[in-house]
């Protein structure tokens, strides 16, 4: 791995630490127009990574890896999108990636949210295998937090 990438990895690995560890809790609220995706590719993607998030111009999607779709995975993603929303907006046509490769597990993460991400996940698996894309074959839901 060269220089720039294992920066760019260590960077998105803190925005990871940092969006995990603040306190405010990722609602999916003031998201504006874009929608967001909840997505379990049977074949999650060739990086290494727990959770991938797509920001595109017209939507947003979190694709979780099976092996670590647990509340506190979706809770970490959630909080990436949201602080990387915030500070980070999209401007024009472009997209970005975000690989989340690790983060911190919320020991303290609250019984009732634990048990709506859990419902949410739940949901997500039960859902019907149809096309996920350029991902192929999985689960997908549209995530609307309250």
């Amino acid at each position: 791995m060269n220089m720039h990438a294992r920066s760019t990895v260590l960077v998105l690995g803190l925005l990871a630490l940092v969006a995990v560890l603040s306190p405010a809790r990722a609602t999916g609220q003031g998201r504006g127009a874009r929608p967001l995706f909840l997505a379990l590719p049977q074949s999650f993607p060739d990086v290494d990574a727990r959770v991938v998030i797509m920001r595109e111009p017209g939507r947003d999607l979190v694709i979780l890896n099976e092996r670590d779709a647990e509340p506190e995975t979706l809770h970490a993603a959630l909080r990436v999108l949201e602080r990387m929303e915030r500070d980070h907006p999209l401007s024009g046509d472009r997209g970005q990636i975000i690989p989340v490769t690790g983060f911190v597990r919320r020991r303290d993460l609250d019984p009732e949210r634990r048990s709506e991400l859990t419902a949410v996940l739940d949901d997500l698996r039960e859902r019907p295998l149809a096309n996920v894309g350029n991902l192929g074959l999985g689960h997908w839901i549209r995530y609307d937090a309250d």
